[in-house]
């Protein structure tokens, strides 16, 4: 185990001297950002950082960068082409049996409308 290692004065001086000099930068900058001439300034850091994390969200590698949505983009054109050619399928094979369906209805029509004829050219 290792023995603690006490601080001198010195160090204990020095540390606190530090920490009150830290606390005094930040006390003069939240007085300065209170200035009437710097409000403006403050306000356009506050935007400027905003644009900024916008920036890295989109270049990131999140849910929102701009690659996973450019993927999830052609994931979706990749699907909308697929039907795209289902479609185009089934409207031939539809459009090709319907022709045949037209043509079976038309010859079943002519044998209704040629059938009396018979049964009267018979009687």
């Amino acid at each position: 185990m290792s023995e603690r290692k006490q601080r001198t004065p010195a160090e204990i001086i020095a540390e606190t001297e530090a920490k009150l000099s830290r606390l005094l930068v930040k006390q003069a900058k939240q007085e300065a950002m209170s200035d009437p001439a710097i409000t403006p300034l403050v306000a356009e850091l506050d935007a400027l950082r905003i644009e900024i994390r916008e920036a890295k969200k989109g270049l990131g590698d999140g849910p929102q960068s701009f690659n996973a949505r450019i993927a999830k983009h052609d994931a979706w054109i990749t699907k909308i082409e697929e039907e795209k050619v289902i479609a185009y399928s089934v409207l031939n094979t539809s459009q090709d049996r319907k022709l045949e369906i037209e043509l079976e209805i038309a010859a079943a029509v002519k044998q209704v409308v040629e059938a009396p004829k018979e049964i009267s050219a018979g009687a």
